[in-house]
């Protein structure tokens, strides 16, 4: 069979003793060629010397010096190349073999006539037999160089047979080359080439120097050592010696004697030195052998010891797979003996199903040589103990060889317990990748100098980009300059160790150019040695959270603006009646023809202008009494729509669309008249060009995220009127005061500021929201939401109001804080015939009430006052009169209508109030409780 063993051959430490030789033969080679080619005087010198080699014989060497370079290249071509030159050489040799045995002239000598100088004086001769014999086998043994019958080498037998030729052909040319020609296979044979071939057998043999001769002088061991020792000495002494009695013969001094003595002694004085040589060195090599022995022990014992005490299962196992080491750990493993283990295949600890892999894969790197180590393939990283049960391991296998015996070491270990914690890590791994491409907010991993390191799908999702666009670049390019800053002073401050953590609100570019507000927590991720590796940031989005609370700033400043402006017209309110009820008193007593009677009556429509502003101020601070009922907000959109055609000029298109959805809500029919008529002639303001007006009313649903929209509403179903114009629009420094008391875009004098505002007071009072969207050159959206009411529709249906009767002479407590409304409210009811018992707040009404021993028919008073309000007043004199009737006089006063709740059988009259309203209330107060009294009675 064949083997290719060109690893092993190719070793450094032994190709010095084939390429020095080949090298040599090659050099030989080709200065013989060259010689026969030129004919040098130097050349034809050396021939005459040492004969003639023939220029086929230098050929062979040629082939043969190739042949050996080549044998063992990387490249598949050059080794073919070298095969080839070693086919050549034994071509030569057998051509010319033939020749000689046959008799026949095939012209093999003759090849390089034509190339000859043809003015030479050296002509080649015939190749000797034992020359062409010599390249026959040395061609066909490195053919063969490969090939081995059992432990028997071809290519070595041939290799032997040619050296020991060559040893002959030199030694009998030294001798006497003219007698060795006499022969017939050395006849025409020149010394160089038997040492030519001496070098090419020395080279073939030390091409694979792991068999042949060359393995028995290479060995470590002593046999190798006696060899390189005393062989040469062996192949010297003897030669020598027969070539001194040889010379002496040829002199002449052969005499019987002196031959004699040579025979005797020289072998004596020569092998006696030689045999104490050897036996000095056979007696250190015992020593050392001893020596050697002893400390083969020693490290025995020492490697027992750390086999049995080693941490890892140790198992060794010979060529058959059978247990021959079995140390302490492998029996904790394994939970098997040792004795019980020892001697049993390892198949005894490896699952069933993997039997033939492990079984393959201990051939396979059998292969591989001594000392070569290999971690075990995946299919055997699982064991079986004793009692059946299959666990993980990890092994590594080692090949050594004892006394020619290949031996597999295998250290393997129990990781069970890693295992587990591998996969609990892979767990906690997948909770948190999971976690960190689930979770809502982003997280962003951000480089000591401030570089994004990873983000998470959400970090991606709120600033609208890509993994891959935001990996890489500086946070710097996502923050304004004045809030990098600022975050940049707190980073620092982090890294600095002056802080633990850090956390704020900035805001963030997106695409289109856009900004939003983030609230940033970030802290360091440190190194097993301290040192800070990168900062985790966690990023939530609170662009909403921060629109919600700009909206609850803007609602508590007009809640502020509207508690005031419900405070000012209380106290207009009051002056307002002052001025309007002396008018009426003038007005009544002046004659139809009085030049006066303009004046007063300049003076009363002006009280009346401000009456109508404090209601505007009283609508939009909430504070107003309102009649409320269920209406149908479509209803409502549809009558006005003929009146507010009316409103608008030609130029602008109006357009109403109404749900299919019933839409009833509970409002003031009066209030939400209002507030149609303000915003649509403020839309019809704001198209002087004419433009497109919308009016939509539809059911709408607000769910948890609407609701985060718009903090002012709850959950649930609500309508929504959106009034839409294509107008000229508002900026954002516009929308933000529009709903302000007094705030007006108009040129003075044609507009009052309180359109809106009073739209804003309304709505908030039914418990709804207004949102305003508006864009420059646009236009403006207003969308109302109000609440669907669950209560039946109603009809207005007027109030009948009964005439008055006939004025009398009852009597009235008047309670007013303010003097002057107080004066002119008395002077009004003492000239309808009222007796009027007048007190400044409730205390002094009680102190009145007590004092006064007539009846009392009716309290007059002033929801308002110090000391005691008026519901608690009502509530306190009925306790000395049941039967008194109560009128509440109200400048607004939502708080205090409030406490109205709580009484029973009251009239409500408005501030400012005219004196014939005033007369009214009281009139109709007062008989009604007069029929009630006399229904009681019958």
């Amino acid at each position: 069979m064949f083997t290719d063993n060109g690893g092993a051959s190719g070793s450094l430490k032994h190709r010095s003793g084939v390429l020095l030789p080949a090298y040599a033969v090659l050099g030989i080679s080709v200065s013989v060629i060259a010689g026969w080619i030129v004919e040098p005087e130097i050349f034809k010198r050396i021939i005459s010397a040492f004969g003639q080699t023939k220029p086929n014989t230098a050929l062979g060497f040629l082939f043969l010096a190739v042949s050996l370079l080549l044998l063992d290249n990387s490249s598949v071509w050059l080794r073919a190349v070298s095969r080839g030159c070693a086919l050549c050489a034994a071509l030569i040799g057998a051509l010319t073999a033939f020749e000689r045995l046959t008799g026949i002239d095939i012209g093999i000598d003759q090849i390089f006539l034509p190339i000859l100088s043809s003015s030479g004086t050296l002509h080649p001769a015939h190749m000797s037999p034992g020359t062409a014999f010599n390249l026959t086998l040395l061609g066909t043994a490195i053919l063969l160089i490969d090939c081995r019958l059992g432990r028997f080498s071809p290519s070595g037998l041939l290799t032997s047979i040619v050296a020991g030729l060559s040893f002959i052909t030199v030694t009998g040319g030294i001798y006497d080359l003219n007698a060795l020609h006499q022969y017939w296979m050395f006849a025409g044979v020149s010394l160089p080439a038997p040492f030519c071939f001496l070098l090419v057998c020395g080279a073939t043999m030390f091409v694979r120097p792991s068999v042949g001769a060359a393995e028995i002088v290479l060995r470590h061991d002593r046999g190798g050592a006696v060899a390189r020792r005393f062989l040469p000495v062996v192949v010297l002494v003897p030669f020598c010696v027969s070539l001194l009695m040889f010379r002496l013969h040829q002199a002449g001094s052969d005499g019987p004697a002196l031959m004699v003595f040579l025979l005797g002694i020289a072998p004596t004085a020569i092998f006696v030195p030689l045999v104490l040589y050897i036996a000095s060195s056979l007696s250190r090599l015992e020593h050392e052998r001893a020596q050697s022995e002893n400390e083969l022990r020693l490290s025995t014992q020492r490697l027992s010891s750390v086999v049995g005490s080693a941490m890892d299962a140790i198992i060794t196992l010979d060529d058959n797979l059978k247990i021959v080491v079995f140390n302490e750990a492998a029996e904790n493993v394994f939970g098997c003996p040792a004795w019980e283990a020892l001697g049993t295949t390892i198949n005894r600890f490896v699952p069933q199903q993997h039997f033939e892999k492990y079984a393959e894969h201990i051939r396979n790197f059998g292969e591989k040589g001594p000392s070569t180590r290999s971690r075990l393939i995946p299919c055997t990283a699982t064991a079986v103990r004793s009692n059946g049960e299959q666990f993980p391991i990890e092994a590594t296998t080692a090949q050594v060889q004892v006394s020619g015996q290949k031996l597999y070491t295998v250290i393997l270990r129990d990781i069970t317990e890693r295992k587990r914690a591998e996969e609990t890590q892979r767990e906690s791994e997948a909770r948190f990748q999971s976690i960190y491409e689930q979770v809502a907010v982003g997280i962003a991993q951000i480089s000591l100098d401030g570089k994004i390191l990873e983000v998470n799908p959400a970090m991606c999702r709120m600033l609208g980009r890509q993994e891959r666009d935001l990996v890489g670049i500086s946070v710097q390019e996502l923050s304004p300059p004045d809030d990098y800053r600022r975050e940049a002073e707190l980073v620092q401050a982090l890294q600095g160790g002056d802080l633990s953590h850090i956390e704020l609100e900035k805001r963030c570019a997106i695409p289109g150019g856009s900004l939003i507000w983030v609230n940033v927590n970030s802290s360091l991720v440190h190194d097993s040695s301290g040192s800070p590796l990168y900062r985790i940031s966690i990023v939530q989005d609170v662009t909403e959270r921060k629109k919600a609370e700009e909206q609850l700033k803007e609602a508590q400043k007009l809640e502020a603006i509207g508690r005031l402006a419900g405070g000012v017209a209380h106290d207009f309110n009051t002056l307002l009646n002052v001025m309007l009820g002396y008018s009426d008193m003038l007005l009544a007593e002046l004659p139809p023809e009085s030049p006066l009677r303009d004046s007063v009556m300049h003076i009363k429509n002006s009280g009346m202008t401000g009456a109508s502003l404090t209601k505007q101020l009283l609508a939009f601070s909430r504070k107003q009494s309102v009649a409320q009922e269920v209406m149908d907000l479509r209803e409502v959109a549809f009558k006005l729509s003929p009146i507010l055609g009316r409103l608008l000029r030609d130029d602008i298109e109006l357009r109403v669309r109404c749900s299919d959805e019933s839409c009833p809500v509970k409002v003031d029919p009066g209030q939400i008249q209002q507030l149609v008529l303000n915003l649509v002639a403020n839309a019809g303001d704001a198209m002087p060009n004419g433009g497109r007006l919308n009016i939509e009313v539809k059911a709408v649903e607000a769910d948890e995220a609407f609701v985060l929209q718009h903090p002012a509403l709850k959950t649930g179903r609500y309508a929504l009127l959106a009034i839409s114009d294509t107008g000229s629009g508002m900026d954002t420094e516009t929308v933000a005061h529009i709903f302000e008391p007094f705030f007006t875009t108009k040129e003075a004098g044609k507009g009052t500021g309180l359109g809106l505002a009073t739209v804003y007071g309304i709505v908030k009072h039914t418990g709804g929201d207004i949102q305003v969207y508006s864009e420059v050159g646009v236009g403006t959206v207003f969308k109302i939401y109000l609440p669907l009411s669950a209560e039946p529709l109603k009809s207005a249906e007027p109030v009948a109001i009964g005439q008055p009767g006939s004025s009398g002479g009852e009597t009235i407590l008047l309670v007013e804080d303010s003097a002057a409304l107080r004066e002119m409210t008395k002077l009004i009811l003492t000239r309808s015939g009222y007796r009027v018992l007048e007190a400044e707040d409730g205390i002094a009404a009680l102190e009145q009430s007590s004092r006064y021993n007539g009846i009392i028919n009716l309290l007059l008073t002033d929801v308002v006052m110090p000391r005691m309000r008026g519901p608690q007043l009502a509530d306190e004199i009925r306790k000395q009169r049941p039967e008194i009737a109560v009128v509440f006089l109200s400048g607004y006063t939502e708080e205090a209508i409030s406490h109205l709740d709580k009484v029973a059988a009251f009239t409500l009259v408005e501030k400012p109030y005219a004196a014939d309203a005033l007369l009214r209330s009281i009139r109709l107060t007062l008989d009604n409780k007069q029929s009630r009294a006399e229904f009681g009675a019958h």
